[in-house]
């Protein structure tokens, strides 16, 4: 047993043997001091039972024991505080029975059961005031000085309460410092004086790469090559002398390896808690990122926005050109045609986008015949985005002439659309992509060629060096393209 276990209690219930125990009890510190506590007090004043407990701010409503002493050691329980005699000292600070304790509570079962007679008990109070627990005494038979009573459990009172402020406060700050320890978020804290750090949380240290023992030598312009010595201290001046009470900046860490990583700052001084200095700092890597992915997003918005801008501006000057007579219904088509491969690039999120997407795009208007008199066949292909928009006002212009003219104005004309890859003997790869009409009203040749054959034919050949031939075969139009592969298809 150690020095604690050994210790006796006379079992004379007076005022001097209360003082002789409470002497005694001063040896003992932290959780120990609880069962010690009881028991003397027990002894001292010669009653069965005497207990201690805090009243955890997370249930209101119940109270658990510490320390509890029935004629011996007792296991300690939690139990509910409404309608008790404790309930009463937590919210008047003291209560005190001489006899006939049961009958006082009526719903107090385990007074009851216990087979109570007296009870006293006072609120055990921090240093600020706040009711942290109590300390009580019961006993199976009336006090006879009920005011000895009262005055020895206040006695023994005034040193449970600072010991339960201390034990409730430390369990705070450990917590407290296992979360600190635990945060995504850097903490720092270093000494005014030297400016060494004496604590760096887990989180920071494993992004710097030091142990706690390396950065006990280091300071924050050692992490910090923006600042030199000077500098910082001039920095965090008006800290020092009140005039800020944090100091919220943004800078960039040096890690172990020489590399460095954005960070923002907040940082304190508490001169009351040993003249230190506390900071709270974010990787702000991530956002730094993030934020250029933004901006990259954003330009390259800007760039597809005037992109087509462009294409609509000469998608108008043209049809007024060569169709006045029915401007704004071809227009309209055409911008549709131009929304339409749109939306194909917007729902691959402006990536390589499908070829069989693209076509089926600028058939929305005979989706119902895809599959019975339009035939879609090739390989998974897919096109390059910069690519889409021009390919689909081209098979834009070829379905709106089948739709007027060619296989798809009557009930019995057929397209069929396929590509695949080519290569020549020389090696030079090719994507074919071939329209086909059959079926339609007889084919004749037109006399002039209007701006969506100008579209097929030469603005293709203009921007990806791609082959067009269109035939107009009195038995249906067909139009080949042939693309060099690597200016239309992602390698």
């Amino acid at each position: 047993m150690n020095q604690v276990d050994t210790i006796r209690f006379p079992a004379l219930p007076s005022f001097s043997n209360a003082l002789s125990i409470l002497a005694e009890t001063s040896r003992v510190v932290g959780e120990k001091y609880f069962p010690v506590l009881v028991e003397g007090l027990a002894e001292a004043l010669a009653v069965r039972w005497a207990f201690i407990c805090n009243l955890p701010t997370a249930q209101p409503g119940e109270a658990t024991t510490l320390a509890f002493w029935d004629n011996g050691p007792a296991e300690n329980f939690v139990y509910p505080l409404a309608n008790t005699p404790c309930a009463d000292v937590a919210s008047e600070g003291v209560c005190c029975f001489a006899e006939d304790i049961a009958s006082q509570y009526p719903m107090d079962q385990m007074l009851t059961d216990l087979g109570a007679q007296s009870y006293a008990g006072i609120a055990l109070r921090s240093s600020d005031g706040r009711v942290l627990g109590l300390i009580a005494v019961m006993d199976d038979k009336p006090f006879c000085d009920p005011g000895m009573v009262e005055e020895i459990v206040s006695l023994f009172s005034g040193r449970a309460a600072a010991e339960l402020e201390r034990l409730s406060t430390s369990s705070l700050n450990e917590r407290l410092g296992k979360i600190v320890e635990a945060s995504v978020s850097e903490a720092y804290v270093f000494d005014k004086r030297t400016y060494r750090f004496e604590l760096v949380n887990r989180g920071a240290r494993e992004n710097l790469g030091y142990s706690m023992e390396e950065m006990r030598a280091l300071t924050p312009w050692d992490l910090k090559p923006e600042f030199s010595r000077e500098q910082f201290i001039e920095f965090v001046e008006p800290l020092l002398d009140a005039r800020l009470s944090v100091l919220t900046f943004e800078t960039v860490h040096e890690r172990k390896d020489g590399t460095t990583y954005p960070v923002s700052v907040q940082l304190q001084y508490f001169p009351e808690a040993g003249d230190v200095f506390f900071a709270s700092i974010i990787d702000e890597t991530e956002r730094k990122k993030r934020e250029e992915r933004e901006r990259l997003i954003l330009h390259e918005m800007n760039h597809r926005a005037k992109n087509v801008l462009a294409v609509v501006q000469v998608l108008a000057r043209q049809t007024a050109k060569r169709n006045p007579d029915d401007y704004i219904s071809r227009l309209e088509a055409r911008i549709a045609a131009l929304a339409a491969s749109h939306d194909v690039l917007v729902h691959n999120s402006w990536q390589d986008i499908p070829l069989d997407e693209l076509v089926q795009s600028q058939l929305g208007h005979f989706e119902p015949l895809i599959g019975d008199r339009i035939n879609l066949s090739g390989p998974a292909t897919k096109f390059k985005t910069t690519v889409a928009q021009a390919f689909g006002l081209a098979l834009h212009e070829l379905s709106t002439n089948a739709a007027k003219y060619g296989a798809l104005s009557n009930e019995e004309g057929r397209v069929d659309i396929s590509w695949r890859d080519t290569v020549t003997e020389a090696g030079e790869k090719f994507l074919e992509l071939k329209w086909v009409e059959r079926g339609g009203p007889e084919v004749i040749s037109p006399e002039a060629r209007g701006f969506g054959s100008f579209m097929i034919e030469q603005s293709l050949a203009q921007q990806f060096g791609c082959k067009v031939e269109m035939v107009f075969d009195p038995a249906g139009i067909s139009c080949s393209f042939i693309a060099p592969y690597e200016k239309v298809v992602p390698i």
